[in-house]
């Protein structure tokens, strides 16, 4: 189940998700560490737990939270128990901060108090998300499906999987791709790569006339030059799974 819970929602996420609340930090590099909770809540309790995590997230606004968590759950997919919460973005440097922010406005006194009960089990990870490959509108507030692949790698594939990435996402910036999209690297647990493409609604995600494969080999010239690239892509990989999440506003916090 734990093996299954991480490949759907790294993405980050979950990152899983998207570039959101990116800020530049004082050496000019753009915060790009997502912090991602998997929460899985006891069986029946589902509705307790929403509560309390609403009267949680209405504590920590109280308290001055630096942060703007947000909560996404799986609509397409399977572990559809499952709460996705995510921030987007910091770095490592800003890690220590934000736990003494914690423990000094003691915000988990009041998580174990008040909503971990309902809790069956976590997961914590983080996510690096490749700002350079992504391509990922400044705008995202009216995103609220977000489509993700997680990729899982065959040992041995990292210099290939760079590789591949980078030409994909040239070509489908010079080729003007219709989508956005946002690479991400799971830090913890089993790690892995995933793909997200952010939906404004269900219509959005109507496949497109023309595939990227047809559109590849069109801007490339060449049929079999674009079907060994993707052929070369896919190789460094055993499977995919594919999940599609719902941003929940009424348990996420306000954009700071």
């Amino acid at each position: 189940m734990k093996k299954i819970l991480f490949k759907i929602f790294t993405c980050s996420l979950l990152a899983m998700m998207a570039l959101i609340n990116t800020a530049v930090a004082a050496d000019s590099k753009p915060d790009s560490l997502a912090d991602v909770w998997v929460m899985v809540p006891n069986h029946g309790q589902e509705s307790a737990f929403e509560t309390a995590f609403i009267k949680h997230v209405q504590f920590r606004a109280s308290q001055g939270d630096p942060r703007a968590w947000k909560v996404y759950r799986p609509a397409i997919g399977t572990g559809m128990d499952r709460y996705i919460i995510r921030y987007c973005c910091t770095q490592w440097n800003d890690v220590d901060g934000y736990q003494k922010w914690q423990a000094d406005n003691k915000i988990l006194d009041d998580w174990y108090a008040n909503v971990a009960q309902y809790i069956h089990h976590y997961e914590h990870f983080y996510s690096r998300l490749d700002i350079e490959n992504s391509n990922w509108p400044q705008d995202s507030k009216e995103f609220k499906y977000f489509a993700v692949t997680n990729y899982q790698e065959k040992m041995g594939s990292s210099k290939g999987i760079a590789a591949g990435k980078k030409l994909l996402s040239d070509n489908a910036k010079a080729m003007k791709w219709p989508y956005s999209w946002s690479w991400a690297d799971s830090i913890g647990g089993e790690g892995g790569l995933s793909l997200v493409i952010p939906y404004n609604n269900y219509a959005g995600m109507t496949p497109p006339d023309k595939s990227f494969a047809e559109v590849l080999a069109t801007h490339m010239g060449d049929e079999a030059k674009a079907g060994a690239a993707l052929k070369a892509w896919s190789d460094n990989f055993h499977s995919t799974t594919y999940t599609v999440y719902r941003l929940v506003d009424e348990l996420s916090m306000k954009d700071k």
